[in-house]
């Protein structure tokens, strides 16, 4: 279901093709628009979709959040920070060229919306084709580690991460040494956590390469009286937290 906003003055003859586009891309994503609202709203000045997607599953393939269990094996699909990134590159160009980034980062992160994409539905369905998921989760603001920190506390767990093993993207990492940023803390829509039994992660891993997403193991899901850990260097410390995403922050005073 949707809830379609439109600025005023917008002409009547642009909502068609707003409608064409929502109703491929629900069909792209094999999702059934069933109905919802639409209004000319005050104080606007771009159009805003809001979309709630409801769905059935078998109670025992229901995976959420708080199923992580000790013992298992974390793994991360796509890579560090997508749609940060991508942002950053969009409406921030002439910043990061200030800055010393090279104009094809530039151009590459700023395509990431469209390739890969900000959708996980692929990555979910191979890690759980066989039903062996314990628990996943989607990072998104506050990037991967404000992700960790929600999975393990969903759970009840403590966490020991790999952070050499974080697919942190060389075009990311060049625009965050430019401006200052932490990947790591980035809006990072288009990466899924999951955690699996060791045993099914070889096959997991296979899934996953098969259907060309990109998937690495970042650490283990331990008992919560050993806390959540990042090993960086060889070094264990406390997983930092942050209290805003990073894009926020660079926002606020940019």
């Amino acid at each position: 279901m949707t809830t379609l906003l439109l600025p005023e003055g917008l002409a009547a003859s642009e909502v068609p093709p707003l409608l064409d586009e929502l109703r491929e891309a629900c069909a792209e994503a094999q999702v059934a628009l069933v109905g919802g609202h639409s209004e000319v709203t005050a104080g606007l000045d771009r159009v805003i979709v809001v979309g709630c997607l409801l769905g059935t599953v078998a109670r025992e393939r229901l995976v959420r959040t708080s199923g992580a269990r000790a013992g298992d094996t974390i793994l991360l699909t796509g890579g560090v920070a997508i749609e940060g990134g991508a942002i950053l590159a969009r409406e921030h160009a002439a910043a990061l060229r200030a800055a010393g980034v090279d104009d094809l980062s530039i151009t590459r992160a700023a395509g990431w919306l469209d390739a890969p994409g900000l959708s996980v539905q692929a990555a979910a369905a191979a890690i759980h084709a066989e039903g062996q998921a314990h628990a996943m989760h989607d990072p998104t603001e506050g990037g991967v580690i404000t992700a960790l920190h929600e999975l393990a506390e969903a759970a009840g767990v403590g966490l020991r991460v790999n952070a050499e093993a974080i697919a942190v993207l060389p075009e990311c990492a060049a625009i965050c040494t430019a401006l200052g940023l932490d990947p790591l803390g980035l809006l990072a829509s288009g990466a899924l956590l999951a955690t699996l039994d060791p045993a099914a992660v070889p096959a997991a891993l296979a899934r996953l390469d098969a259907a060309g997403t990109p998937a690495a193991s970042i650490g283990q899901v331990r008992p919560a009286s050993e806390g959540r850990r990042l090993v960086r260097d060889g070094i264990a410390e406390p997983l930092p937290s942050f209290e805003r995403d990073e894009l926020t922050r660079y926002l606020a005073t940019a």
